[in-house]
């Protein structure tokens, strides 16, 4: 089915919106309420303001904020100037900044108090012309404040192809190497949020409560642009703090919740769970990270709500989705179905179709595929074949009925004296017992069998356990081979901005300094 609204730039999501929801609140950011008409005449100021800067179509601005007002107001007046958008995380070291502002060459730098305690705007200002503060003020610099004051006059939006045009460009972690620019079009972006809104059913009648970081490609397209492709109220969290996210759900009637597993967890982990009314929760996704059939279970039973499963990357986006009214046992167990758009297909290390049912590398055919990686040509030409299929690096399988089961990153798997072992397998396993809250499976280097498994455990809150116990509970469910050589029990996972896992950095870590028995 062809949907006109999927054509939209992203500008023109919002104007569609403002114009038939303009006095309809759309955005607390628990210091202030703003509607719709509010909204969009406040991105228009800053469009002004840029292109009285001499903002034009293809520069990049860097956007190093979190879940502000000012963000997103920031992210369409770019969009609609037909600029390119670079947003990351605030809290990067100064080596991650370096690279990447050298990398994508700025014309602007967007970012506050956080950013100048952290790595100070006098440490960048060599590479980025102009930075402009949001929320502080600092002395020799324009602050995002004057810059709304002081534009009234509208500017035109840029003409704007939506397949082939950037409308950002987000930087992968760099857990495999260097970070690779990851060029979005305003289509991917666009047609993604659309389309998880059709699956949601979401409407003007929801409100969605975004916590999943701005600057992450789920926090921006699932999030951010689906609500507003919705007409529904936000309700924003700069930081993700459980028992706040609770005290939300109650206060605001949040109707949409989505995020990462760990959020999900947390939020079941916090004291006094039982005290708050969730029954306004209607619907959400839990994507961007492995989540045990067990946990998916508990959460919809426990917060009552329809969640469904995901999966997406940053260089496609949306991938796949549970149907929403889909039987327990799919959404449990499987990630869902390709969404309208995207063909997948598993392949091997020839990258041949492999049959359905075999674990291969995940392929994927898309309306939100990436235009490429920023500057990096061979890169890009290794990922992406002549005929459009882009080769994840993540491990899969397909049934007959077309759902897919993650099974984990290719470079994750661990080669166990020529066995192939998958981590998610034994992390799904892990989960199930009653103690334990997460469960990381990474390889360790072994001289005799080249590697070994070891699992990382972080226990309920009040429990105790031993490697013993879960070793013996492990032997009952697994193949001898695949058994955790070491378990380590730890009380914090190094964990991305987004939440996940850091699974390269947790290995890196295992000499010791998280290895306290518990």
């Amino acid at each position: 089915m062809n949907h006109k609204e999927d054509q939209m730039t992203l500008y023109g999501l919002l104007k569609r919106t403002a114009t038939q929801y303009g006095e309809k609140e759309a955005i607390y950011d628990l210091s202030k309420r703003v509607s719709y008409s509010e909204f969009f005449k406040d991105v228009n100021r800053i469009a002004a303001g840029l292109r009285a800067k001499g903002i034009k179509k293809g520069d990049r601005i860097a956007v190093a904020l979190p879940n502000f007002y000012e963000t997103a107001i920031i992210f369409f007046a770019v969009a609609k100037l037909g600029g390119v958008l670079v947003p990351f995380n605030p809290k990067y070291k100064k080596h991650e900044v370096n690279f990447i502002l050298n990398n994508s060459e700025p014309k602007i730098l967007f970012a506050s108090k956080e950013f100048e305690e952290n790595i100070g705007f006098k440490e960048v200002l060599y590479v980025v012309p102009e930075a402009i503060t949001v929320k502080c003020k600092l002395d020799g610099l324009p602050s995002y404040d004057e810059l709304l004051v002081k534009h009234e006059n509208e500017v035109e939006e840029a003409e704007i192809d939506t397949t082939n045009d950037i409308n950002c460009i987000l930087y992968t972690s760099g857990t495999t190497g260097i970070p690779k620019g990851v060029m979005i079009t305003h289509r991917s972006v666009v047609q993604s949020a659309n389309t998880i809104k059709r699956q949601l059913y979401c409407t003007d009648q929801d409100v969605f409560v975004i916590a999943a970081p701005f600057f992450h490609i789920f926090g921006m397209a699932i999030n951010l642009y689906c609500a507003i492709s919705s007409g529904a109220r936000m309700v924003l969290q700069e930081k993700f703090h459980p028992q706040q996210m609770l005290e939300l759900i109650q206060q605001e009637k949040v109707t949409i919740k989505q995020g990462v597993p760990t959020m999900f967890i947390k939020v079941l982990e916090t004291e006094n769970f039982d005290q708050y009314d969730l029954s306004s929760l209607r619907a959400g996704i839990v994507g961007a990270s492995a989540i045990s059939p067990g946990k998916m279970k508990e959460i919809r039973e426990r917060l009552g709500i329809n969640l469904c499963q995901s999966y997406g990357i940053t260089e496609t986006v949306s991938v796949t989705m549970t149907p929403y009214d889909d039987k327990e046992k799919n959404i449990c167990e499987t990630v869902g179905k390709p969404i309208p758009g995207v063909r997948l297909k598993i392949v091997n290390d020839q990258r041949e179709a492999v049959p359905n049912g075999g674990v291969g590398e995940i392929a994927i055919k898309s309306f939100g595929m990436m235009k490429g990686y920023y500057k990096l040509p061979e890169q890009t030409a290794h990922v992406l074949d002549d005929e459009g299929w882009f080769y994840t690096g993540d491990l899969g399988k397909l049934n007959e009925q077309g759902y897919l089961t993650f099974v984990g990153r290719k470079k994750e798997l661990i080669i166990r004296g020529g066995f192939n072992i998958y981590p998610q397998e034994i992390e799904g396993v892990l989960m199930k017992h009653p103690k334990i809250a997460e469960a990381a499976v990474v390889g360790l280097p072994d001289e005799t069998l080249g590697e070994i498994v070891c699992a990382v455990i972080r226990l309920k809150d009040g429990r105790t356990s031993t490697e013993e116990e879960l070793k013996d509970y492990l032997k009952e469910q697994l193949a001898i081979y695949k058994l955790p050589g070491k378990v380590i029990f730890t009380k914090n996972f190094p964990v991305t901005a987004s939440g996940k896992i850091q699974k390269l950095k947790l290995r890196d870590q295992l000499a010791g300094e998280i290895s306290r028995p518990v």
